[in-house]
């Protein structure tokens, strides 16, 4: 798997919950974590054709306010990667505070778009 999760990654687990693990300290086991909801993926804009511009947000348990760290995020599937996720404030009823990953890829060869 590659280190980096996909759009395509995010988009098949929609709505779904996901894990967001931190350690305590070093030799301590799995650390911390977290049950987070899926809420939006999207795709934004790059800053050249050669590289690949998205985002995942993710709505935490309420009552639950994590700050800016890199995480453990892990899929409904099993697939786990690291992610910065940032805080973006609350959702639209103002219940559950939101993290957003931003990813900003280079292209596989193959895919690029022409210049």
């Amino acid at each position: 798997m590659s280190q980096v999760p996909s759009l395509e990654d995010f988009e098949r687990h929609l709505q779904q919950p996901w894990q967001l693990c931190w350690d305590e300290g070093e030799g301590e086991g799995e650390g911390e974590g977290v049950t987070i909801t899926l809420v939006e993926t999207y795709e934004g804009v790059a800053m050249t054709a050669r590289y690949h511009c998205y985002s995942a947000i993710f709505a935490q348990p309420e009552g639950v306010q994590l700050p800016q760290h890199n995480y453990r995020l892990r899929s409904p599937e099993g697939s786990e990667w690291e992610a910065m996720l940032t805080p973006i404030g609350p959702d639209e009823e103002g219940d559950r505070h939101l993290l957003q990953a931003l990813f900003h890829v280079k292209r596989p060869k193959s895919a690029e778009a022409p210049l």
